[in-house]
């Protein structure tokens, strides 16, 4: 064995070569065949690409029909917040100290004096009581809201 050559210890050994297959023609029937097995494939392709289009423009719609009704409520709420604050300012004029003590004065309310307490346990006044003051004959000439001017029940206070 020493003296086999060194290339051919390396060498794989030779597989059998597999015959060819033989050749034969193909009619024109296989042919004619082979374009419907294609078409059913291209239709479902086509149709599912049209029917994620379809989803695709449904979804942009209701998207932009969201925005138009979110852009409306923005609108709609800004609107109310500045009648809110309107509203607001108006209440507090309603309520401040000058305005109260003239809608008292147009209806005939008069200051309050001192407070007077009753003690009930011990009968006890705490205080002196006083009467409150008369409004003053200009206050009480003014009609108050809801009465008729001109007329005194029928009579005048002019000479009859």
């Amino acid at each position: 064995m020493s003296q086999m050559p060194a290339t051919t210890a390396l060498r794989a050994p030779r597989r059998p070569v597999p015959a060819r297959p033989e050749l034969r023609v193909v009619t024109g029937q296989a042919a004619v065949s082979a374009p419907p097995r294609r078409l059913p494939f291209v239709l479902f392709c086509s149709a599912l690409l049209a029917a994620g289009l379809m989803v695709l423009l449904f979804i942009n719609t209701s998207l932009a029909q969201g925005a138009y009704r979110l852009h409306d409520l923005r609108v709609t709420s800004v609107a109310l917040q500045e009648d809110e604050q309107q509203l607001r300012e108006q209440l507090a004029t309603l309520e401040s100290p000058v305005h109260l003590s003239k809608a008292a004065e147009e209806i005939g309310m008069v200051p309050g004096t001192v407070p007077v307490f009753l003690d009930v346990s011990d009968r006890s006044i705490t205080g002196k009581p006083t009467p409150a003051p008369t409004p003053s004959s200009t206050e009480t000439a003014r009609p108050t809201k809801g009465a008729t001017s001109g007329t005194d029940g029928g009579r005048t206070s002019g000479g009859n």
